[in-house]
């Protein structure tokens, strides 16, 4: 067992998943070890340790087993271990990496998505009262700051008389292209149809009928042309067009609720004339029913973390790699 640093490695990006002792965690494991047996890619598992106020990371020493600080993090060792053997049982060939790293989990996870393909985080459904309280989870956080696609992995309500969909959502801008292209790229990994939707404002007085119909069919050709070049890319993956209609991310999760997963940019800029933008992808970490997964711009945004009070004290990030029984 032996520290180490961050870096970019020669290898292929791993796909990593933040690991606690929670049920949203065992979704969001199942989702990223699935993800990753796709794309042929190493999963990393990490846990945060998250030192107590006052509580600093001691050095691992002879005596370290008999103080809090040793315990602390020997627990987080046994959990990764229990969960790298859980997914090697499911997935033998996959290759496991398990690290510990010191710091809040929002922190630890947009370091280690600097050099991740994708970040998976899992996610309990949210009540009606719990939207409107909770006002920062982790997964918006993570969609905010990551470096690269961030996965709110929910258990997905699949119909069982229909086949697996992934949705993407269309505004026209740059991002909603490069959130096309993943998406394209995971229905094609997963056997599913993609539907692409745009949503625009209900259609009323004048905009009603005749001239609602010609909105309607002048968007679904801007559809056709926004898809054009990833169906080139991907021919095996079957293509749906749909115009909703109303807020754009209740309009989302609406359509997406029973879809393998939901795709979007994480900033958009209206393409499509009177869709509503804004902090669609925030709303829907709250509403969407199905795993949710947010695309950055591409190069990602700049992480930005200000200094605590009081938090020099501890090494932020440091990291421990986990051995890992792996045959």
């Amino acid at each position: 067992m032996s520290s180490v640093s961050v870096s970019g490695g020669l290898g292929p990006k791993p796909v990593v998943v933040g690991v606690s002792r929670s049920e949203a965690s065992v979704i969001g494991v199942a989702w990223a070890a699935q993800e990753a047996v796709l794309r042929g890619l190493p999963l990393r598992l990490v846990h945060a340790l998250e030192w107590p106020p006052g509580a600093e990371p001691r050095a691992r020493d002879a005596h370290c087993e008999h103080s809090w600080s040793g315990h602390f993090r020997t627990s987080g060792e046994l959990l990764l271990r229990e969960v790298a053997d859980h997914v090697h049982r499911q997935y033998p060939g996959l290759e496991i990496v398990a690290r510990t790293a010191d710091g809040p989990r929002a922190r630890v996870l947009v370091q280690q998505g600097a050099e991740a393909a994708l970040l998976v985080v899992g996610a309990k459904p949210l009540n009606m009262v719990e939207q409107l309280l909770v006002v920062s989870p982790l997964g918006v956080t993570l969609t905010a700051h990551a470096g690269c696609p961030v996965v709110v992995a929910r258990q997905p309500q699949l119909s069982a008389a229909a086949s697996p969909v992934v949705v993407v959502g269309v505004d026209g801008s740059a991002n909603a292209q490069e959130a096309m292209m993943f998406a394209f790229e995971e229905a094609a990994l997963s056997g599913a149809r993609l539907k692409a939707v745009a949503v625009r404002h209900q259609p009323s007085g004048r905009l009603a009928g005749v001239e609602g119909d010609d909105v309607e069919n002048r968007t679904r050709a801007e559809l056709s042309d926004a898809t054009a070049g990833c169906a080139e890319k991907y021919p095996q993956v079957e293509v749906d067009y749909q115009v909703e209609y109303g807020h754009v991310a209740r309009a989302l999760a609406r359509t997406a609720a029973h879809a393998r997963c939901l795709v979007v940019g994480s900033r958009g800029l209206g393409g499509f004339r009177g869709m509503f933008v804004g902090s669609v992808s925030h709303v829907l970490v709250h509403q969407a029913a199905c795993p949710l997964i947010v695309v950055p711009p591409q190069g990602g945004p700049v992480s930005y973390w200000p200094a605590v009070p009081g938090a020099h004290s501890v090494l932020q990030g440091a990291q421990t790699e986990v051995p890992t029984r792996q045959e």
